[in-house]
């Protein structure tokens, strides 16, 4: 570990056989290990995997309170007395923050830590978690929106360990060749080590803490149309008439801010949507979903019903004095639900019951819920506002999980609605365990190569924290795109889980039609590709909610002890047995494709003769990429 930190002697590590997991040292500087057993972890157990929580505790007895929404399995607590002056070199509480370092053999391979614009591997990289809204985000943002405190760590010999920090606190994460520090403000924090013998049982125990995904409904693997924004109803009519008119698969679209009336959350604008109940009903007999977003501002006014049931209720987070804090987004000056309150988010969930039962929308998009806030350099709340449910504390503390408490409150509210339905429930703020409520896309990105391939790697990512149901806004949500990279936004997009084109008013129109006959063609054909790749979909997903297991998988999942496949992030598994190869760079027409073991074909002519077997035991080889369609095998024997 980097000597610039207090750092513990390093404990021996056998590097000829990738390290003895039980060698990850942790235990014996400080903190005392807690072994789960079955009857708290039955999957992880059944899987061979072993779960341990290393509980510390300071001098003065400090223990952090039970957190709703960070874990959804937490042992009963354990008093384990003061930490020595040695110990706490290496499980550090300096009264603020929170250290604790962890070394790992230097072959090892990491992964993880949510939403993060890099490659896929976090060796050598470090992470902010605080979400926040980065728009325009790049590889030197800080933070994003979502904050996953969850390491994947890859042994040599294929064998796995997950590490995961139970807080919702602002944190650093440091990740170097030999271990990483976790340092995170607040109380002490447990840390979880989950010992298991791959990394797909590390991932489905996983899961069994922080709780299984939702399966979305069926509908919602098409492909999703969206624009800030389609601003009438006649613009939305026209948009969906132009997709029927041109034989393009439409699964549903999407009603930005401007729906609202001056963009009051549960409104419509009369003006521009007369009938929205009329539309709606339109759009479903032609087979059309629709989703509107939802924020969590809501508009101080006098004339503003939910204004008033907030205020009557005290369903807004609060100054120290008990005054509702204020900020500014869309609609102007807001206060925003304190949704730590189980009373605030039933109040919540009952807005969004009657919004669904006035207008029958399919799905909701729970947008700015970080919270964002414009003209503050913190670009959210003061960390020094006040939730006062359960848990209780300042904003500072519960930030990261406001998100996620939003989207739970929404998905409430959506079942209330409507029962005997699967709700689709989209989120752009989240922690780990948000899947449990919500889908997610990786927020507003560029129309740039380089965030094309970050998509790969961000929806990998998010599979392995434990969010199966993830995309991309295909076109890149600011900029323009020249024509080859929207070609190629729509090569990569059948794959990836959840399917959406959205983008920026600013920005030039991206509907499939909008760069040319050639190229609608090339989107045309993507996009009943998609069609056809919905089953599969519809099975990936169902077994995620079962089991955990991602749709879209890292290649090492197929030989995790091969150290070529560990190295790979831009290509992907759907499944176990479809290999994905996009093409990521400007002018590329051939790719070098790495092939995990097994016997592989060309799912199309143009990458492969028909006869053509691709051996994964032969390494990389170059393919041709021509525009039009990605590179796509399939594993010998297996049915698309």
């Amino acid at each position: 570990m980097n000597g610039s930190r207090a750092t513990p002697s390093p404990r021996p590590t056998d590097q000829s056989n990738g390290g003895r997991l039980a060698e990850l040292p942790i235990e014996g500087y400080g903190i005392r290990a807690v072994h789960l057993h079955g009857a708290i972890c039955p999957r992880a157990e059944a899987l061979g995997c072993s779960v341990t929580v290393f509980e510390p505790e300071t001098e003065r007895g400090e223990r952090p309170p039970e957190l709703d929404g960070v874990l959804a399995q937490r042992p009963a607590r354990r008093s384990l007395g003061a930490l020595s002056a040695a110990a706490r070199r290496a499980f550090e509480h300096d009264g603020q923050t929170m250290r604790v370092q962890v070394e790992w053999p230097l072959s090892s391979q990491a992964y993880g830590l949510g939403e993060v614009a890099a490659p896929l591997g976090r060796i050598g990289r470090n992470a902010t978690l605080w979400n926040t809204d980065a728009w325009a985000f790049g590889e030197h943002s800080p933070s994003l929106y979502q904050s996953h405190p969850y390491l994947l760590v890859l042994l040599p010999d294929g064998r796995a360990v997950g590490l995961l920090a139970a807080t919702p606190e602002r944190g650093l994460v440091q990740v170097l060749k030999d271990g990483v520090e976790f340092a995170f403000e607040g109380p002490p924090f447990d840390l979880y080590r989950i010992e298991g013998p791959s990394p797909q049982a590390v991932t489905q125990a996983l899961c069994e803490l922080i709780g299984l995904p939702a399966e979305p409904p069926e509908w919602a693997l098409g492909y999703h149309q969206c624009r800030w924004s389609y601003e009438s109803e006649a613009e939305v009519r026209r948009v969906v008439g132009e997709f029927k008119r041109r034989g393009l698969p439409l699964a549903a679209i999407w009603f930005d801010i401007d729906y609202m009336d001056r963009w009051r959350v549960f409104t419509w604008s009369s003006e521009r949507f007369p009938d929205p109940a009329g539309l709606l009903r339109d759009l479903r007999e032609q087979g059309v979903r629709t989703v509107a977003i939802l924020d969590p501002g809501v508009a101080i006014a006098s004339d503003y019903a939910v204004y008033n049931e907030g205020l009557a209720g005290s369903h807004f987070v609060t100054l120290e004095d008990g005054r509702p804090a204020a900020g500014r987004v869309w609609p102007g000056l807001c206060h925003f639900p304190d949704f730590s309150r189980s009373e605030t988010r039933a109040w919540w969930a009952g807005l969004v019951q009657r919004l669904l039962a006035r207008t029958p929308l399919d799905g909701l998009w729970c947008d700015m819920n970080e919270p964002a806030l414009f003209r503050t350099p913190t670009k959210t709340l003061s960390p020094r506002a006040q939730h006062r449910g359960s848990p209780q504390g300042s904003h500072g503390r519960f930030h990261n999980l406001y998100g996620q408490w939003m989207a739970e409150a929404t998905r409430q509210g959506a079942l209330a609605a409507r029962p005997g339905e699967r709700p689709f429930v989209l989120t752009r703020a989240g922690h780990l365990g948000a899947a449990r409520f919500a889908a997610t896309w990786t927020g507003d990105n560029q129309a740039r190569w380089e965030d094309l391939g970050w998509a790969v790697s961000m929806v990998l990512t998010l599979g392995l924290c434990g969010q199966p149901f993830s995309g991309p806004d295909v076109g890149g949500f600011f900029g323009d795109p020249e024509p080859e990279l929207f070609e190629r936004w729509f090569e990569l997009g059948p794959y990836l889980p959840f399917f959406r084109g959205h983008s920026d008013k600013g920005s030039c129109r991206k509907e499939p039609w909008s760069f040319g006959p050639r190229i609608e063609a090339s989107v045309r054909a993507n996009l009943l590709l998609r069609e056809s790749l919905r089953p599969r979909l519809q099975r990936l997903l169902a077994e995620a909610a079962r089991t955990g297991l991602p749709a879209a998988r890292p290649l090492f999942f197929a030989a995790p002890e091969r150290a070529d496949l560990a190295q790979v992030g831009d290509q992907f598994l759907l499944g176990d047995d479809l290999l994905v190869a996009p093409v990521l760079e400007r002018g590329a027409r051939e790719r070098r494709v790495v092939f995990p073991p097994g016997r592989w074909r060309a799912l199309w002519p143009e990458h492969g003769a028909p006869d053509e077997r691709f051996d994964g035991d032969d390494g990389a080889r170059s393919v041709p990429a021509p525009l039009g369609r990605a590179p796509v095998f399939l594993r010998e024997g297996a049915e698309l």
